[in-house]
């Protein structure tokens, strides 16, 4: 499991001092460190999964690495009307220090915007806090403040197991396997609509401003191409996996590397 070297040690050290355990991080130099990755993210490899559907939940998943180890996640979800979410994981020579979340909840009686961090070292929570507030704009205007822990301990996470439905959800295996169903012509665009091999309740489409001779194959003898697995190239856009034609890039793996 691709994950695994990720999450080196479950060995509760949650109350080591700021200056000790495997990275040797407190929770300033860990958001100093996830600043500085945010803001070379850029210059990183990116790779993205496809849109992912399963009813009125849609989610995509982003990984950076840089060249001194830092690997960065990031994972978009919305649930419908009902709420959206923004993960983002970080990792530091192969440990995870940090994770963040953004959650959105709509309600009749308004929005609902939360921020949580949380802390890591040696695979255990050291540290959490939150801020909460009814509008996009006004909470990024407010503290932080500290989550207490319960029996000093924060609530186990499996991260782990993120971290692998992320990589799956990349590289399109297991349950975001993805097939060839069908290919739908609208006046103005096409989508390519794809299926879960493994019958899983996912599925993901491409929309195609652009033809090229693999769509026209498509068009022309959707039949041929029935239940089998497709390399395609395609970047988001607006929260929707966008088809890149062959001609416009020399990549066919996970998206386009950016």
């Amino acid at each position: 499991m691709e994950s695994c070297n990720y999450f080196k040690s479950t060995h509760p050290q949650a109350e080591m001092s700021s200056e000790q355990g495997s990275t040797g991080m407190n929770e300033k130099t860990i958001l100093e460190f996830s600043v500085n990755a945010d803001n070379n993210l850029k210059n990183f490899k990116k790779e993205l999964s496809l849109v992912y559907q399963s009813g009125d939940f849609s989610m995509y998943a982003e990984k950076y690495s840089g060249n001194d180890s830092t690997l960065v996640y990031k994972t978009y979800a919305d649930n419908g009307n009902i709420s959206s979410t923004i993960k983002n994981y970080y990792f530091k020579k192969d440990s995870l220090i940090l994770v963040t979340e953004s959650d959105k909840v709509m309600n009749a009686e308004g929005d609902v915007f939360k921020d949580v961090r949380t802390y890591m070292r040696n695979n255990v929570a050291f540290r959490m806090d939150s801020r909460t507030a009814s509008s996009s704009a006004a909470i990024h205007t407010l503290p932080y403040l500290l989550i207490q822990p319960v029996d000093n301990k924060y609530p186990d996470a499996n991260y782990e197991d993120d971290i692998k439905g992320l990589n799956d959800a990349i590289m399109g295996k297991d349950k975001f396997e993805m097939v060839f169903d069908n290919i739908t012509t609208y006046p103005e665009a096409h989508y390519i609509n794809l299926k879960s091999k493994n019958r899983s309740n996912y599925k993901a489409s491409l929309l195609v401003n652009t033809k090229d001779a693999f769509i026209d194959s498509l068009l022309n003898t959707p039949l041929t191409f029935k239940d089998e697995k497709l390399r395609l190239n395609w970047k988001i856009v607006d929260k929707e996996a966008v088809y890149v034609p062959v001609a416009d890039t020399t990549t066919s793996a996970s998206g386009l590397n950016k």
